[in-house]
Parts: C-alpha cells; structure tokens; sequence
C-alpha cells in the first residue's frame, strides 16, 4: 500500500514537511495544516529539510523559494538527485513572480511541481496540496 493511501486510512491526508525560514510562518502553516488532517513537521533552512526529507520522507513538501545560505530552488535540485526523495511534489511558496525566475520556471515546469505565490490564502495552499497529492495517488495506482 502506498504512503499516501496507508495515511489516508489511518485517518491522515498525507505527511507534508514544511520548509521556511521564518519560524512564526512554519508554525502557522504546519498548524492550518494538521487542522485540515494533514500530519506535519517543520524545517527553517534548506539542510534540515533535505535531512527530515531523506530520513522520513514527505508525501508533499511545501518549500520557500528565498532562504539565506541555501534556496529553495537548490533545496528542490538536490531532493532530485537522491532516490528516496526525487518523485516527492513540491509546491514552492514565493513572493517573486514568476517572470522573475527561470530556474523556478524550468521547476514549475514538471509535473509534481507547483507553485502558490505569497501571501496565500488557506484555501488556496490546501487546494494547491489536494491537487498535488491527488496527481501523486494517480501516478502511484497507473
């Protein structure tokens, strides 16, 4: 049985690691999050969340594209490179439109990548998130 499907019986939505450095938004969002009955846990920087994402890794990881020391795109590019974690969506919260960025263009490009621009409304990331785990169930029962 698969993650999501397994968690989903277990009462669940899924399990989403959320990645910002503001440590108040990851909070807020983690908590908005376990009220919609998604399971959650936290990262304020881009080498914890590659740490959590490979020891116990996310049906969803909802990611802030600007963090000091490493971004969100260079967080993404290496949860690409390891088996565990490379088909695991993404959904990158930013405040840049989306002309700004290539490199975030060329990601929102692939299939399990979304993007919710700041600030978001509560039902815009939990559509955004129904959407992504929805289209990750379908590849996994194909």
């Amino acid at each position: 049985m698969s993650a999501v499907l397994e968690k989903e019986s277990n009462g669940h939505k899924g399990y989403v690691l959320v990645v910002d450095d503001e440590p108040l938004l990851c909070r807020m969002v983690s908590a908005m999050l376990m009220r919609a009955g998604y399971e959650t846990r936290t990262a304020t920087n881009g080498q914890d969340a590659l740490k959590q994402a490979s020891q116990h890794p996310p049906d969803l990881i909802t990611l802030d594209v600007m963090m000091p020391d490493m971004s969100g795109i260079e967080v993404a590019r290496q949860l690409r490179t390891m088996s565990r974690t490379a088909n695991i969506p993404i959904i990158f919260v930013t405040a840049l439109d989306r002309s700004v960025s290539i490199d975030l263009r060329r990601f929102t490009e692939e299939p399990d990548v979304y993007q919710v621009d700041k600030p978001f409304s509560r039902a815009q990331l939990l559509a955004q998130i129904a959407v992504a785990l929805q289209a990750k169930k379908g590849q996994v029962l194909a």
